[in-house]
C-alpha cells in the first residue's frame, strides 16, 4: 500500500476537549490480584480535561469478582464499576467490556497486572499528542518469589521497547523490542477507530489465546497507527509455577501456534500461507536450534531465551495441534 493509500491518522486531541477514558479489567477466579489492580487503577491521577472510569468484567461463573468490587467502591478513587459474563470465554468478556462502556479511549488491563502511578496519564497523554489509534505501554515482571534461576534477568516476562514515546509501530516489521511487545495488558485504543461491530475480538479465538494478536493484525492491515509509550508501566505479577521452564516452553510453543494460525486464518490464500509459514519456519527451526547449541556449549546466560525461542518457532511448524473453540 502507498502513502498516498494510508488513512489518515486522527487529528490530535486539543486540551481544551474532555476525553472520556474506559479502562477495563477483564478477570477470572483471581479476586486478590484484581484487588490490586483495581486500586492502582482507582488511584491514577489525571488532568482535569480527562473523565475516566474503571470497569470490571467478572468472566467466572459464580462471580466470585463481585465482592471485590463491592468492597472496593467503598474506597476513594476513579469511579468503578462491574460487569458479569459468566461464560469463559476471553473474546465475549472483552467484548462484553467494550459494549458496556463509552468512554471514546478504551484501555485494557489485566487482573495481574498493577500500575505505576502516572500510568495512565502517559497513555492518555500519548493517544492525543499523536493522535494514534493504538498505545502500547511497558509489561514488567514482578516476581513474588525472586525471578527464576534460569534467566535471573527476568527479560523473557518483559515487554518492553528501547523506542521513545510517540514511535510508531507495525507488528509487520522488526519492532526491536526485549521481548513480547504487543499485546492488550496495557494497551489504549480508540472506540471509533479500533473497536467497531459486536464482537472485535473473535469468539472463536476466545478459548485458545490469540484473540488480541488476531485484533491488532487486522487493525495493522486496515492502515490503524500503532505507538509506543515508555512511561506507561505496569508489572505484571509472576507467580512462582509461571517462572518453571517447562511451563514457560509450553507458554512460547503456544506464543508460535497462535501466532501461525492467525497467520494462516486472516490469509487471503490460506493454503498458501500455510506452506509459506511452514517452509520459513523450518529453516528458521534449524538456526534458532544452532544458535540455542552454541550458547549452551559456552555457557552463555541467555541459552534458556534461545531454548524459548526453538519452543516458539516450533510452534509454529505444529500451529494445527493448537486446541481450539469457543462457548
Amino acid at each position: 500500500m502507498s502513502a498516498a493509500d494510508q488513512p489518515e491518522a486522527p487529528a490530535a486531541t486539543p486540551p481544551s476537549v474532555v476525553t472520556t477514558v474506559s479502562v477495563v479489567i477483564c478477570t477470572f477466579n483471581r479476586p486478590t490480584l484484581l484487588a490490586r489492580a483495581v486500586r492502582t487503577a482507582r488511584e491514577q491521577r489525571l488532568p482535569p480535561d480527562v473523565a475516566a472510569e474503571i470497569v470490571v468484567v467478572d468472566n467466572a461463573p459464580d462471580g466470585n469478582a463481585g465482592p471485590v468490587v463491592a468492597a472496593l467502591s467503598g474506597e476513594a478513587g476513579l469511579p468503578l464499576r462491574y460487569l458479569a459474563h459468566p461464560v469463559p470465554n476471553i473474546s465475549h468478556a472483552r467484548n462484553r467490556g467494550v459494549a458496556g462502556t463509552k468512554g471514546a479511549l478504551v484501555v485494557f488491563l489485566d487482573d495481574d497486572e498493577w500500575c505505576r502511578p502516572g500510568w495512565l496519564a502517559a497513555l492518555v497523554a500519548t493517544a492525543r499528542e499523536t493522535g494514534a489509534d493504538i498505545v502500547f505501554g511497558a509489561v514488567l515482571p514482578d516476581f513474588p518469589d525472586g525471578p527464576p534461576d534460569w534467566d535471573p534477568s527476568g527479560r523473557p516476562f518483559e515487554r518492553r521497547l528501547d523506542r521513545p514515546s510517540g514511535t510508531r509501530m507495525g507488528i509487520r516489521h522488526d519492532s526491536g523490542a526485549s521481548g513480547r511487545w504487543i499485546g492488550t495488558g496495557n494497551a489504549l485504543l480508540r472506540r471509533d477507530t479500533c473497536l467497531v461491530g459486536d464482537a472485535p475480538f473473535d469468539p472463536w479465538l476466545g478459548r485458545s489465546g490469540g484473540e488480541d494478536h488476531d485484533l491488532f493484525v487486522r487493525l495493522d492491515r486496515a492502515g490503524r497507527r500503532m505507538v509506543w509509550c515508555g512511561e506507561a508501566v505496569v508489572y505484571e505479577v509472576v507467580p512462582a509455577e509461571r517462572t518453571r521452564f517447562d511451563y514457560m516452553l509450553l507458554r512460547n510453543r503456544r506464543g508460535g501456534q497462535q501466532w501461525a494460525s492467525v497467520a494462516v486464518r486472516r490469509a487471503r490464500r490460506p493454503a498458501l500461507a500455510a506452506v509459506s509459514i511452514a517452509l520459513r519456519a523450518s529453516v528458521q527451526l534449524a538456526l534458532v536450534s544452532a544458535a540455542w547449541a552454541a550458547s549452551r556449549l559456552r555457557g552463555a546466560p541467555d541459552a534458556g531465551a534461545r531454548r524459548l525461542k526453538v519452543a516458539q518457532v516450533a510452534g509454529k511448524l505444529l500451529w494445527w495441534t493448537m486446541p481450539r473453540g469457543h462457548r
